[in-house]
C-alpha cells in the first residue's frame, strides 16, 4: 500500500516530526462512479422535475447527460391509452406531426441544456428506456412520475414503475411537483 508523508507539530515542539501513514483509498468495489445519466422525458410538466434533478446531478458529479424521448406511435398511446390496449399504428399524417413535435421539443430542450446529448426513438417507452440505458452505458436513470393511484394506475400502469423493475442500473424517480 502506498505511503504518504505527514508532518505533525506538537504544541511543545519547535520541530515537526515526520511519520508515514498508509494512504487510505476505498476498495474499487466500494466506489460508485456515476459517469452517464439518462433522463427520459415526454416533455410533460411531470418530467420537468426529473430534468432538473438530472441536470443538477450531472453537473455536480461531472457526468455526461443524455435526454431520451421515446415516441410511441400506436394509436392507443397517442390517445392516452397504454400501447398494450390498442396497438393500431397511427396514420401517416399524425405520425409525421408527432415526429415533428418531438423533434421541436427535443431541440428546445437541447437549447436549454447544450451540454446534453439527445436521443429520439420510436417504440414502447417501457421497453426502450432500460434498453437504451444498457446500450449507452448509463450509470443512473432519472425519471419523472405522474403519481397516479387507484384505478388510473391499474388501467394505465406506470412507465416509471416498469423502468424501476427492469432497469440494469439504479433509478431515481422524481414525483411531479403539485402547484401550490
Amino acid at each position: 500500500m502506498p505511503h504518504r508523508e505527514m508532518r505533525v507539530m506538537m504544541a511543545s515542539d519547535t520541530h515537526p516530526e515526520v511519520m508515514t501513514m498508509p494512504e487510505r483509498r476505498p476498495a474499487s468495489k466500494d466506489v460508485i462512479s456515476v459517469t452517464r445519466i439518462l433522463v427520459p422525458t415526454d416533455f410533460s410538466p411531470g418530467a420537468e422535475g426529473a430534468l432538473r434533478w438530472g441536470v443538477t446531478l450531472a453537473d455536480r458529479l461531472g457526468a455526461e447527460l443524455i435526454f431520451l424521448h421515446v415516441l410511441d406511435l400506436n394509436l392507443g398511446a397517442v390517445a392516452g391509452l397504454p400501447s398494450d390496449v390498442a396497438a393500431i399504428p397511427a396514420v401517416d399524417e399524425l405520425a409525421r406531426l408527432l415526429r415533428a413535435e418531438a423533434t421541436e421539443s427535443m431541440g428546445a430542450l437541447a437549447a436549454r441544456y447544450p451540454k446534453a446529448r439527445t436521443i429520439i426513438l420510436e417504440g414502447s417507452p417501457r421497453d426502450a428506456i432500460p434498453r437504451v440505458a444498457r446500450e449507452e452505458g448509463a450509470s443512473l436513470i432519472v425519471i419523472g412520475t405522474l403519481g397516479r393511484t387507484g384505478l388510473s394506475h391499474l388501467v394505465f400502469g406506470s412507465v416509471a414503475e416498469h423502468v424501476v423493475r427492469h432497469s440494469p442500473v439504479p433509478v431515481l424517480t422524481v414525483r411531479r411537483e403539485e402547484p401550490v
